[in-house]
């Protein structure tokens, strides 16, 4: 685990929030709650000390990957790079636009894009090949990389998710990892669960998969259990993280409320949230 301390990584959240906001803002849309939700897990993966990447070269085979399976929250994943530097805060602000390779749900055209997606259900099966090649690196030539993947409550009733569960436990493909972001709310409104987050971690469980339950908000319990993840050389088992969060995390007039999927703050609306973050 890299040498960063719980304040370090709030206070890279805050900034991962600041520009998640200032970009769909700019772009006048984009689907700012969803990626609000998954801030504090994401942003702790990557800048934890679990996630193993050679930025300078994204195409590196021996990186981990990661697959936003719920594309539309590509802001996160556009936001995260920007503090990296691998994007400029001038370029984060073109989210969107007709020539911007920052499209609205992850493609190719960014270098860090593992899989476009967008079509809910898609990122874990491609995850389950990621994975599955990786262990056909290690038998050749003994590489190993992490598959992670970013997955919403809503997709869960997709049933090539399970198909692809159903493979990844058959393989005992445990260089796979899932996070499923359960905010509560879809497009609609409540998704088929809601917060019952224990409902979701049983079928995990019973698919063969090693399952975590963990407020997807408390910075402690996210290291915590990565770190235990990272530590398990015993299990042969995929893993999943089922992680309780909120829509709209951060910014109270949005947080955990209804009809704000797919919406981006006005300006006036944009200048009140940045305040509630803080520095």
């Amino acid at each position: 685990m890299a040498n960063i301390s719980i304040s370090e990584l709030n206070g890279l959240t805050k900034r991962v929030r600041k520009y998640i906001l200032e970009s769909t803002t700019a772009s006048g849309t984009g689907h700012p709650s969803s990626s609000l939700s998954a801030t504090d897990l994401i942003t702790t993966l990557l800048f934890g000390g679990y996630f193993e990447t050679d930025l300078d070269e994204p195409s590196n085979p021996e990186n981990d990957r990661i697959i936003f399976s719920k594309g539309h929250a590509s802001p996160l994943l556009y936001a995260l790079y920007t503090l990296t530097g691998a994007i400029s805060e001038e370029e984060l602000v073109t989210l969107r636009q007709f020539d911007s390779k920052l499209e609205g749900h992850p493609t190719m055209r960014f270098d860090y894009t593992e899989a476009a997606t967008g079509s809910l259900g898609q990122g874990l099966g491609v995850g389950v090949g990621l994975a599955l090649a990786s262990k056909m690196g290690v038998k050749k030539d003994n590489r190993e990389f992490k598959t992670w993947v970013l997955m919403g409550d809503s997709e869960m009733a997709e049933g090539s998710v399970w198909e692809a569960m159903q493979l990844a436990a058959h393989n005992q493909l445990n260089n796979l990892i899932g996070i499923i972001d359960v905010n509560r709310l879809g497009q609609r409104g409540e998704t088929m669960y809601g917060h019952d987050i224990d409902n979701y971690a049983n079928k995990c469980s019973s698919f063969g998969w090693d399952t975590y339950i963990i407020d997807g908000h408390d910075l402690e319990q996210i290291t915590q259990t990565y770190q235990e993840i990272i530590d398990d050389k015993e299990s042969t088992n995929p893993k999943m993280i089922v992680a309780q969060t909120l829509k709209g995390k951060g910014v109270s007039f949005i947080e955990n409320q209804p009809n704000w999927h797919g919406k981006a703050l006005s300006k006036e609306e944009l200048s009140k949230a940045l305040l509630e973050i803080g520095e």
